[in-house]
C-alpha cells in the first residue's frame, strides 16, 4: 500500500481520536509511524495499526477501517490528476464505474508498484449498482467506507450493502441503491 493511505490513516485518528491515543496506538503497535506519500508499505503495518487502535477505543476493526474509508474519500478524490468538476460525474453510482475505467489506471501510473483493487461491475441501473471487489489485502470495510464517503460528497442518499464472496474477505460484493430517484 502506498504512504499516502498511511499518513491519511494517521491524520484520521489525529482528527478523530486526539494526539494522545495517536501516539499510544503508534506505541501499542511497535510501529514509529514515519510514511512517504510515494513508498510502499505492507498493508499488515495498516492492520497492526488498526488492531492497536481497537484495542485502545473498544472500536471493532471492521468500524475503524470503515471510518478509514469515509474520512479519507475526500482527500484522495482532491489528490487525482483530474478535478471531479472537469468530468461529467455528478452521481456516486457514475463515479464508481469512472473509478475502474480510468482513476484505478491513473493511481497505476502515479504510483506503479501500487496494487489497486478490482471492480467488476454486475449491474448497473439509474438507481441501482452491483459491483464485485477484488482485493488479495482484504480491505472491503475500507471500500464500503469510501463508497459511503462518496454518496456523502454527491450529497445522495443511498443504503450500500456488502456481501462477503468468500471467506477471506478478497471478494466482497457491494449493492448501492439509490432511495430517492431523480
Amino acid at each position: 500500500m502506498t504512504g499516502i493511505i498511511f499518513i491519511e490513516f494517521i491524520n484520521i485518528v489525529n482528527i478523530n481520536f486526539g494526539n494522545d491515543i495517536c501516539h499510544t496506538m503508534t506505541k501499542k503497535a511497535k510501529d514509529n509511524a514515519k510514511f512517504i506519500k510515494n513508498r510502499n508499505y505492507s498493508h499488515h503495518r495498516l492492520l497492526k495499526l488498526v488492531n492497536a487502535l481497537s484495542e485502545l477505543t473498544r472500536i471493532s476493526v471492521e468500524d475503524l477501517l470503515e471510518l478509514m474509508g469515509r474520512e479519507v474519500f475526500l482527500p484522495f478524490l482532491t489528490s487525482l490528476p483530474i478535478k471531479i468538476e472537469d468530468i461529467d460525474i455528478d452521481s456516486t453510482i457514475d463515479f464508481v464505474i469512472y473509478l475502474e475505467t480510468y482513476i484505478h489506471g491513473e493511481a497505476k501510473k502515479l504510483y506503479p508498484k501500487a496494487k489497486v483493487p478490482t471492480i467488476v461491475i454486475v449491474f448497473v441501473s439509474s438507481n441501482k449498482l452491483i459491483m464485485d471487489y477484488f482485493s488479495p489485502r482484504c480491505m472491503g470495510h475500507v471500500c464500503l467506507g469510501l463508497l459511503k464517503g462518496c454518496a456523502k460528497y454527491f450529497n445522495e442518499d443511498i443504503v450500500v450493502k456488502m456481501l462477503l464472496m468468500d471467506e477471506s474477505g478478497a471478494h466482497v460484493r457491494f449493492t448501492l441503491t439509490k432511495m430517492k430517484v431523480d
